[in-house]
């Protein structure tokens, strides 16, 4: 049978031509689906040249667009190189090369939208490179846009990435293929303005044995950075190690670097002087610990740090650093102990930390510099209860700290730091300085401050225990009160001040993470010098103070003893509660005239005209300040046989209490019982008693109101006294009556400086004294009178003579008084401001010399000038030599000015 070919031919043919047209139709609508889930909108390309080794573009433009990016991508002159396996090894090609001449990416973000999808799955370790990726990828030159914090940020340059093809028998995406693409090297260049920055890294070894990397660093073709690394799998113990190291050996100069990162951050640069020229750093260490993620909380090894910066460089949140610092640090099952820290470093140009230093006191410079220290024994007295017994590594350390500027602080210690925590520092001898032109404290300036301070202790994360050792001070030249203080505190100035806290102890508590102090003491000796203190009510001389303080959160109390060059010492208690009531105690005995002096020494308000001749005064007071409310201040004086001398006034053996209370801009004082053995004038009298009280504004000392609750005095052998009374001073003037009782007329004649009189007989009477503190006593019509049976008035002749002479009639009246025998005296008493006494006597009696003791009635009027009369008295010594001779002096001064002897 003969068969039909030619017909069979055709159906063939046709048979093929619809398979191929089909299969075309088909590849393109998978071509397409493929296009349209990759989000790929445009893939074009011209001038294609493929062959069995390789495909060419002359140019390629592809857009994506997904959800999350939208990518442009257009390249020139694009080759894959290839090549065919040998029979028997797979029909797919190996690709071999990828290239571009040139390269332009834009790549932009899109805001994420909210997704419920699952998170994504951590990356697999070792990462997996697919088999057909090619050995060599190469981009003469290329223009991307990524995103970055400030939007989107333009790279150029160029890169080459190879690696080594797969065998033949590693086929499957394992870790044999992964190990087979070994080493890998990666070489990329940016150009930026001129500059180049060159990146060359090699990766060699296997994932599952020994990983090695080691990279470089080129800036504009000058090598700057190098590091190499070296990963060890596990070994027989289920460790893995990993050395490594990195070198700067000379740092770039980067102003243009600073810049162009800067671009891709969205933080605000600061501004900058010129950066270094010079300076290195380097870095290496060996680590080894388990396979896992807890690698960094258990490793053991050390690492070691050396930077040398000689000239400043940039420190973002910090300023300027320069100098060199070398560290080396060890761990052990995750705690890190240092074992070196050497470092001589300086800051310059500090950044906006600074800003949080008080003005006055903000460093324009530190200088830092660490050495290794000697071993230092454990301080088991200050190490808190709950840390006792247990062992911790201390680094010792001597540290030495400068600043230029503000405070010039100056730091010199010798400390220990715990090297793994809980973290403290042990403090050994450590001296620290400061300097201030000046400071404004609680409303004083003080001028030239200088701190010297010897500190040791310890600090930890809850507590301190600091002791000062000596010298710790503050000295200051000049303390004043600034403008809007009190009138007479703005007069007052201490020069060369010094406050001495040698041996005080600090003590604090505190929760660190939080940031709250719970307690805070300072107790120990405290002693305080002063070269001069000027106030109004003081002479200038120096002042110093000794005792102790206890301070804390609630207060401060300081008790100690306060002594005046002039050797006057008075004992202090001072108790200030913050925010609350302030306490100041003061307690002074005086005893003797060389205290008594030394005390008027002191004060400028003492007066010239007082001096003390023995006994014993004790004077406290308690000054009192709420923090709402009126200030107090109470006190008493104590006198024990005072004796002594005021103007021409003498006083003997005052004895007794005297209380006083400020409160309200009120002044009382009290003394429930005062005695005085003798006050003399020049007319003596006492023993004097005194009981009462007084009380009156303090602007208006002299309007008060007096309360005498027992007055009375011995005087001429009787008595002279008050009835119990009140009188207010501010309706001046007011009557006292005196009450005169038993008074001797002997005695009185005695004493009275006329020579040749002589009398006996007792007075009694009442003297109404009108009292004015401004202009001082009158007398109106006062009586005193001569008790029954009388009594005699002898005058000699001698003194009789001149009267005599006058007339008959006073011839009599000298015969009767030579001897008159009276059996009436009454007196009236006058006395004026001016010391003016009238006297007018009445006198009934007789005399043996006038007509034979027949009745004779006298009336005699006197004029006496008082102070002079004293003045007298004084100067015939009955009072005391030193008022007879202030008399003399006082006497002559006032010949001097005026030529009167008794104005």
């Amino acid at each position: 049978m003969r068969i039909a070919w030619k017909p069979l031919g055709w159906g063939l043919f046709v048979v093929l031509v619809l398979v191929a047209i089909a299969s075309l139709v088909a590849a393109r609508h998978a071509w397409n689906d493929l296009l349209q889930q990759n989000g790929i909108e445009t893939l074009e390309w011209q001038g294609l040249d493929l062959s069995f080794s390789g495909a060419t573009l002359r140019d390629l433009t592809l857009t994506q667009s997904l959800p999350a990016r939208d990518v442009e991508l257009h390249g020139r002159s694009v080759s894959l190189d290839w090549h065919w396996p040998e029979f028997g090894q797979g029909w797919l090609p190996q690709l071999t090369a990828l290239k571009a001449e040139y390269l332009e990416l834009n790549w932009q973000t899109k805001p994420e939208e909210k997704s419920t999808a699952e998170p994504r799955q951590p990356a697999p370790w070792p990462p997996e490179l697919p088999a057909w990726l090619p050995s060599e990828v190469a981009v003469q030159q290329f223009e991307v846009t990524v995103p970055c914090e400030t939007g989107s940020c333009p790279l150029a340059g160029n890169l080459s990435i190879t690696s080594s093809l797969p065998t033949a028998d590693v086929t499957s995406p394992s870790l044999a293929a992964a190990n087979a693409r070994f080493p890998i090297k990666a070489n990329v260049q940016l150009d930026h303005e001129g500059h180049q920055v060159g990146v060359l890294a090699t990766l060699d070894g296997a994932w599952d044995a020994d990983l090695n990397f080691s990279s470089e660093l080129t800036i504009d073709g000058t090598r700057h950075l190098t590091a190499e690394s070296r990963y060890s799998n596990a070994n027989t113990q289920g460790l893995v190690s990993w050395q490594g190291s990195v070198a700067v050996p000379d740092l770039p100069q980067t102003d243009w670097l600073l810049a162009w990162l800067q671009a891709w951050q969205s933080t605000p640069t600061e501004h900058w002087p010129e950066q270094p020229k010079v300076g290195s750093v380097a870095a290496s260490w060996s680590l080894e610990g388990p396979v896992s993620r807890k690698f960094l909380t258990q490793v053991s090894g050390n690492v070691k740090i050396q930077a040398r910066l000689p000239q400043p460089w940039p420190a973002p949140g910090l300023g300027k650093i320069s100098g060199n610092l070398e560290v080396a640090l060890t761990a052990e099952q995750g705690q890190w102990q240092p074992e070196t820290l050497q470092a001589d470093l300086a800051l310059s140009h500090p950044a906006a930390w600074i800003k949080k230093i008080p003005e006055l006191m903000r460093p324009d410079s530190l200088n830092l510099s660490v050495r290794p220290g000697k071993a230092m024994a454990p301080d088991g007295q200050n190490t808190p209860p709950a840390e006792a017994g247990m062992e911790r590594a201390f680094l010792p350390l001597n540290i030495v700290l400068r600043t230029r500027g503000g405070a010039n602080v100056s730091m010199n210690s010798h400390l220990a730091v715990t090297t793994r925590a809980p973290w403290a520092v042990q403090l050994g001898t450590t001296q620290l300085n400061a300097v201030l032109p000046e400071l404004e404290v609680a409303g004083w300036l003080l001028t030239n401050p200088k701190v010297r301070v010897a500190l040791s202790g310890r600090l930890d994360t809850t507590a301190a225990a600091l002791k000062f050792g000596a010298p710790s001070v503050l000295e200051v030249d000049t303390l004043k009160p600034l403008s809007g203080a009190a009138a007479t505190a703005k007069e007052m100035q201490v020069k060369n001040f010094h406050i001495d806290l040698a041996n005080t102890e600090l003590k604090a508590g505190y929760r660190w993470a939080q940031g709250k102090l719970d307690n805070l003491s300072l107790d120990g000796p405290v002693g305080l010098n002063a070269k001069q203190v000027r106030h109004p009510l003081l002479l200038p001389q120096s002042w110093q103070f000794n005792g102790r303080v206890n301070s804390d959160l609630a207060g401060t109390g300081v008790v100690g003893l306060l002594k005046a060059k002039a050797g006057t010492t008075v004992n202090l208690d001072v108790d200030a509660l913050y925010g609350g009531l302030y306490t100041l105690e003061g307690k002074m005995r005086v005893s003797g005239e060389q205290e008594a002096e030394a005390l008027s020494d002191i004060f400028s308000v003492w007066p010239p005209e007082l001096t003390v001749a023995g006994g014993t005064v004790s004077a406290n007071a308690t000054y009192e300040q709420p923090k709402n409310g009126e200030v107090r201040l109470a006190g008493k004086l104590v006198f024990t046989d005072w004796s002594g001398t005021y103007d021409r006034t003498a006083w003997s053996r005052l004895n007794g209490l005297v209380e006083f209370f400020i409160k309200d801009d009120l002044i009382s004082l009290t003394t429930p019982e005062l005695t005085v053995a003798e006050v003399n004038p020049g007319l003596p009298i006492g023993p004097v008693l005194l009981a009462g009280h007084y009380k009156a504004p303090l602007a208006q000392l002299a309007a008060g109101q007096l309360t005498l609750e027992q007055a009375s005095s011995g005087a001429l052998n009787g008595d002279i006294k008050v009835q119990p009374g009140s009188w207010d001073l501010s309706q001046a003037p007011v009557t006292i009556p005196v009450e005169l009782a038993q008074l001797s007329l002997a005695r009185l004649l005695q004493l009275y400086p006329t020579e040749g009189l002589a009398g006996t007989g007792i007075l009694s009477g009442t003297v109404p004294v009108l009292f004015d503190p401004a202009t001082g006593i009158r007398v109106k019509q006062g009586r005193i009178d001569a008790l029954k049976p009388g009594g005699r008035i002898q005058l000699t002749a001698e003194r009789l003579k001149a009267l005599a002479g006058q007339s008959e009639a006073m011839k009599l009246v000298a015969q009767a008084l030579e001897d008159f025998r009276y059996s009436v005296l009454d007196s009236g008493i006058d006395y004026d401001e001016d010391g003016t006494l009238l006297l007018k006597l009445h006198l009934e009696g007789n005399s043996p010399e006038v007509g034979k003791g027949r009745p004779v009635v006298l009336n005699i009027n006197l004029e006496e000038n008082i102070p002079a009369l004293l003045t007298s008295l004084q100067l015939s010594g009955r009072v005391s030599d030193a008022v007879a001779e202030r008399v003399k002096k006082l006497l002559q001064k006032r010949e001097r000015d005026s030529g009167d002897l008794l104005e």
